[in-house]
């Protein structure tokens, strides 16, 4: 990309940052480009697509409107027929290029990605002048008047908060996590200690003998580690932290992380990520639960020990436990001698009773990702497939 397009749009990790470029083109991503009429999107979808040859990009040939919501479903036929050839010849960047001022629009696409199992970048030029009307009633191609679009504007200036940020693995290093549970699971099984002192520690409603992955049958669709649990602007503090210039810096940047330990406990299964200086840039001082869960006494571990991606859950079980069990492991690890320590393959296997075993492991697993947010739909039934 010329330095003319940066001074344009403004500066974006998947344009000018090499690490991250090249995760981009191994990764399955969707740029959903957000803005109003004439604010550079097209600068912007032009660029990435002189980045990346092989990207596909879908925009609608309709003049814009101010309420999108209240428009025909045949406006954006052509760009879901787009989407769908894409997501079915599997490429590895799509690009839609619309305003995507109404939510319901944005619902759409958050959702086929999802289905598809692509990460989703929603990114707006950074112009000087993106929400100055009278500057882009000149820029606009359709020659829209002020008047119209202040009345865009108004939807624009919702600021898309997600119901959470993290980093989302890549598919291929979200393939190698899940086959890292299911060994993992499959070790544990075959373990007679393991078994003797899990089984007495969960409900068991079935007359077959226990089946460990069977119990843990509930796994999230998208593997990530959250940094900042937001539920769409509903938390206190998120909105300060989706606006701090860190994360307006690392939106879409590629991370990767380190797995250094496995755990299960008879709640969830997981794996714990030691976080590196930059990283920790993005996990907040404030996170929720850094006491252990419990609100009262202060849990002496290193900042950022809640980082963990979670890989399975129990039955009735919200994946948000994963994290605070695995504080109470480390804090366990702080302060008691393991019941149990079996030297395996991948590290040291200990057991701190009441079922909650954690392998630390000796060689760290690396994952690919990518940072950004999660965006379902507000009427989705989504404790089912997210971890916090």
């Amino acid at each position: 990309m010329g330095a003319k397009h940066s001074k344009v749009i403004g500066n974006f990790p998947f344009l000018n940052d090499n690490g991250t470029i090249e995760t981009i083109k191994e990764a399955h991503t969707l740029f959903v480009l957000r803005g109003l009429p004439g604010s550079g999107k097209s600068i912007l979808g032009k660029a990435i697509k002189e980045k990346y040859p092989q990207s596909l990009a879908c925009a609608s040939k309709f003049p814009p409107v101010a309420d999108e919501a209240e428009t025909d479903c045949d406006r954006y036929a052509q760009v879901d027929e787009g989407l769908e050839w894409g997501f079915k010849e599997i490429k590895n960047v799509i690009v839609v290029d619309d305003n995507h001022l109404a939510a319901k629009r944005l619902d759409h696409l958050t959702s086929l990605a999802r289905d598809n199992d692509y990460i989703v970048l929603i990114v707006s030029p950074k112009t000087e002048w993106r929400n100055d009307c009278e500057k882009l009633a000149t820029q606009s191609q359709w020659k829209l008047t002020v008047e119209q679009l202040n009345s865009m504007k108004q939807s624009y200036q919702e600021y898309i908060i997600p119901y959470f940020f993290g980093w989302f693995l890549l598919r291929r290093s979200a393939q190698e996590m899940r086959k890292n549970a299911e060994d993992f699971l499959k070790q544990l099984s075959e373990m007679e200690v393991f078994l003797k002192e899990f089984v007495g520690c969960v409900e068991w409603h079935s007359e077959e003998k226990f089946n460990l992955q069977e119990y843990f049958q509930k796994k999230p669709r998208t593997l990530h580690c959250t940094t900042k649990f937001c539920n769409y602007g509903e938390v206190p503090v998120c909105r300060a932290y989706a606006e701090s210039k860190v994360v307006e810096d690392n939106y879409s940047k590629a991370f990767t992380l380190q797995v250094v330990a496995l755990f299960v406990t008879p709640r969830t299964v997981g794996a714990r990520v030691l976080l590196n200086k930059n990283q920790e840039l993005l996990w907040p001082k404030e996170q929720e639960g850094d006491d252990g869960g419990d609100g009262k006494e202060k849990a002496d571990l290193p900042f950022g020990s809640r980082a963990h991606i979670t890989l399975a859950c129990a039955p009735r079980v919200k994946a948000v436990q994963t994290g605070l069990d695995l504080l109470h492991i480390l804090k366990l690890e702080e302060g008691k001698q393991p019941t149990h320590e079996v030297d395996v393959e991948k590290g040291q296997l200990c057991c701190y009773d009441e079922g909650q075993w954690i392998l630390n492991l000796t060689k760290p697993i690396e994952v690919k990702t990518l940072f950004s947010g999660f965006y379902p739909k507000k009427t989705e039934p989504i404790t089912e497939s997210v971890g916090c």
